[in-house]
């Protein structure tokens, strides 16, 4: 039978309740098999952790935020080791309860605040689009009057960050102090749970020994299952590339959360000692129960399912798709369509950027479109200018440069849909030219949109070329400022989002180059 139905009489389940698992030789053979995955598994999360460090750099280890992700698989790693290890030796009463109420609030808050960065993240790429768009139909954006959008984004970035770090910090320390002032002010507990002493883990919970200190995992399993239904629900909306990307991973997640909370909730329901239970016969537990918790090592078994569920999609897969999208790269390159070459005539295409600027949205660096376009909008600024100021200089009065509307000309190119200017063919770009004054508002501008560490849409480029873009700033800076800058962003494209298009459609791509 798959399930015993048998109900179980009050003798047989006195005696399940003291049957532990440490030292019971019918466990034997499962206590060596989890020995070993213990040790396997500590070996694949040490190893896999090294990688993700290592990678830490990578665009696909940035896209789902290093630190956080990280944290995580730390955070993941203990739980899970600590979770092992009761099957196999004795532990104190108080480590099964900080695993139980810290540790596990902690990972599922830090995996939630990554569902949630992911989602908020998603839409704030396309806000910062529709903020770049209407950039280019507003004119008093650098009025006196008036607050740029990059101030907006750079509000909402923080405040997403703030809300994240609230999430993972606030509930963790709560959890923690609950969990201490029970134990504290209450005599039962400290009986129960003594600091010193070693408890079989499966006695412990059939017993339900100091059951009131997991009141706080309860009540937070509780807020779990609503959160993930609600994650679950929310992140639908998110389009994502890849298909075993991150949306397949908070969504996978999020619904294995639900179900095994809710498979935990019964089952320490009906396979657990509690109050009034041997008042009434019809209130002892099947068989069937019992036996599950039993196998299961009271619960635990699902949890550390989950647990390195979630260490592998969130540190092992994003290594996995790394190595494997170079590979496919690697082979994918050798097509002259593929060439460096070949992308820098897509991105002289408006119609082929507006293409990869979705991409890059459902890929979470949609900065690195905007970036090109705002640059080819500065150049477009530096040939003007020396064009205007070779007019000024041969008719013989530099003074009459200050009467041409920069300002006008920079929202005409804005709202144009084209990266050239005919006007302005003949005109020589002289890269060491000090930036003018009149451009001076443009430069910065773009500078805190995208090389600010603070700002709301900075690129992934090195911290040597970042440096250098500040120190120029404030000694000498040149019209060629950010040329560093763009040739590290088109590389970044040219490797993350550019392979996408392709694979896309290549047909449509060769027709729509100008």
């Amino acid at each position: 039978m798959l399930f015993n139905t048998t109900k179980v009489n009050e003798k047989e389940f006195l005696e399940y309740l003291n049957t532990g698992y440490v030292d019971n030789d019918d466990f034997k053979n499962v206590r060596n098999v989890y020995m070993v995955l213990l040790i396997l598994i500590t070996i694949y999360m040490i190893v896999s952790l090294v990688f993700f460090y290592k990678l830490r750099d990578s665009y696909i280890v940035r896209q789902r935020n290093f630190g956080l992700t990280f944290a995580e698989g730390i955070f993941v790693s203990i739980n899970l080791f600590n979770s092992i290890l009761p099957q196999l030796i004795y532990v104190h009463c108080l480590t099964l309860v900080f695993t139980a109420n810290v540790l596990n609030t902690a990972v599922i808050l830090i995996f939630l605040s990554r569902s949630l960065r992911v989602i908020l993240f998603y839409h704030l790429n396309y806000f910062k689009v529709s903020s770049f768009s209407n950039e280019k139909t507003n004119r008093t954006i650098f009025g006196t009057n008036s607050i740029e959008p990059n101030n907006y984004l750079i509000i909402i970035s923080k405040k997403i960050n703030k809300i994240i770090a609230a999430i993972i910090i606030i509930p963790t320390v709560l959890a923690t102090f609950i969990t201490l002032m029970i134990y504290l002010t209450n005599p039962q507990m400290r009986t129960e749970c003594p600091v010193m002493e070693k408890q079989d883990a499966l006695v412990s919970m059939k017993q339900n020994k100091a059951g009131k200190l997991y009141a706080v995992v309860a009540v937070f399993g509780a807020m779990y299952m609503v959160f993930s239904v609600i994650i679950s629900f929310l992140i639908l909306s998110v389009k994502d590339v890849n298909k075993y990307g991150v949306k397949f991973e908070c969504l996978s997640v999020s619904i294995m959360i639900f179900l095994i909370q809710l498979i935990n909730v019964i089952l320490q329901k009906k396979a657990s000692s509690r109050n009034g239970l041997f008042k009434y016969n019809d209130q002892l537990p099947l068989r069937g129960y019992l036996d599950i918790y039993e196998k299961t090592d009271g619960g635990k078994t699902f949890f550390s399912i989950i647990l390195f569920y979630m260490f592998f999609v969130s540190i092992t897969l994003p290594i996995i798709h790394y190595y494997r999208n170079k590979r496919i790269q690697d082979a994918y390159f050798q097509d002259p369509t593929s060439s460096p070459q070949y992308f820098y005539k897509v991105l002289q295409t408006p119609s082929l950027v507006n293409e990869l600027r979705e991409i890059a949205i459902r890929e979470f660096s949609v900065e690195n479109v905007l970036f090109w376009e705002s640059y080819k909008v500065l150049q477009k600024m530096i040939i003007r200018y020396q064009a205007e100021y070779q007019k000024a200089k041969e008719i013989g009065n530099i003074e009459s440069l200050n009467q041409y509307d920069f300002e006008k000309y920079y929202f005409q190119q804005m709202q144009m849909q084209s990266y050239s200017d005919s006007s302005l063919d003949g005109v020589t770009y002289d890269p060491t030219m000090p930036i003018p004054k009149e451009l001076m508002k443009y430069f910065m501008s773009f500078y805190r949109m995208f090389i600010d560490p603070n700002g709301p849409s900075v690129v992934n480029i090195s911290s040597d070329t970042a440096k250098k873009i500040f120190h120029e700033i404030c000694l000498y800076p040149t019209v060629s400022i950010f040329d560093d800058a763009k040739e590290e962003v088109i590389s970044n494209m040219y490797t993350s989002i550019y392979p996408i298009l392709l694979m896309k459609n290549k047909i449509h791509t060769n027709r729509n180059l100008v």
